[in-house]
């Protein structure tokens, strides 16, 4: 009797320590999930998602002096946080219109601006810039300090280079749609080209990566550019083009902005493409009168 008086309170004792040490372990990986699931969120690992995954920039020390058969200006002016950014200038006589290029997540201007012949007809004017971190433009890029590029870049295009601001026209593909977008609503301007553009950031990275549905909104991103809202305050000529077959951001995006935004507006769907299309010549007289009506 006196053995099984003893043995009981052991027993006990024992199964509270099990209990104890099952509850440490579970509340120790838990803690490890936890600390696993924010240390990979985007608005936490920002480094990781704005070099390995958003952005793609290529550094380069070299500028060429033609394009199209014109002649180019290299242009530097500073972003509001003080870093020297790069742009491509290529000016006509006239200047009827001028064409700010906000190209997308890869490479440099002078890939880009290599890929932006079909806008540039004798009396027209282009720029186009790096965004920090590309080509050879200071700092590293972020989503924020995107649109303070964009911005940047337009009050050089008005201050520094004295282009009537009713006279440019901003052309934003993929990536490039947000900046574009946010700064035609911003600051005046004569009209708005969107190639390939994206309702949000948030809501195109959750169709490009699943995985990324497990984080609400606030912590996928420290800034978004919201293009629905940005269409909705422009009041001026814009003109969306978008691939049918696009796979990395959805035709889908284009006709939820073609639907936000005012009038005058015009929706091109390429039957057949995706994401990067054929610039035909049907496809570039459209969008050349376009140009020529604002």
């Amino acid at each position: 009797m006196k053995t099984e008086s003893t043995s009981t309170p052991t027993i006990l004792w024992q199964a509270k320590t099990r209990t104890y040490y099952l509850r440490l372990a579970f509340f120790a990986l838990l803690s490890f999930i936890t600390i696993l699931y924010l240390t990979f969120a985007p608005a936490v690992n920002r480094d990781f998602y704005n070099i390995k995954v958003l952005f793609k920039p290529v550094k380069t020390t070299e500028f060429h002096s033609e394009w199209f058969g014109r002649h180019a200006e290299e242009v530097f002016f500073k972003n509001m946080a003080g870093k020297t950014l790069h742009a491509i200038y290529v000016p006509s006589a006239k200047n009827n219109h001028v064409i700010l290029v906000h190209h997308g997540q890869y490479g440099n201007n002078n890939y880009h601006i290599g890929l932006c012949g079909f806008l540039l007809q004798e009396n027209d004017g282009g720029f186009i810039y790096d965004y920090a971190g590309f080509g050879k433009s200071e700092g590293s890029p972020t989503i924020a300090g995107m649109a303070d590029d964009a911005r940047s870049a337009y009050d050089c295009l008005v201050n520094k280079l004295k282009i009537d601001p009713n006279k440019i026209i901003h052309y934003g593909s993929s990536l490039g749609s947000g900046p574009a977008a946010l700064v035609a609503s911003e600051k005046p301007c004569a009209g708005l080209i969107l190639f390939s553009p994206y309702t949000s950031i948030k809501a195109s990275a959750k169709k490009i990566f699943p995985f990324m549905n497990i984080y609400p909104d606030f912590l996928l991103a420290e800034y978004d550019f919201d293009n629905i809202a940005n269409v909705k305050r422009f009041k001026k000529p814009i003109l969306i083009v978008h691939g049918v077959d696009d796979t990395t951001i959805s035709v889908g995006h284009g006709e939820q902005i073609y639907k936000a935004a005012n009038e005058p507006k015009q929706f091109e769907r390429i039957p057949k493409q995706g994401h990067e299309f054929v610039i035909t010549n049907e496809l570039k007289s459209k969008i050349l009168k376009f140009i020529d009506s604002v």
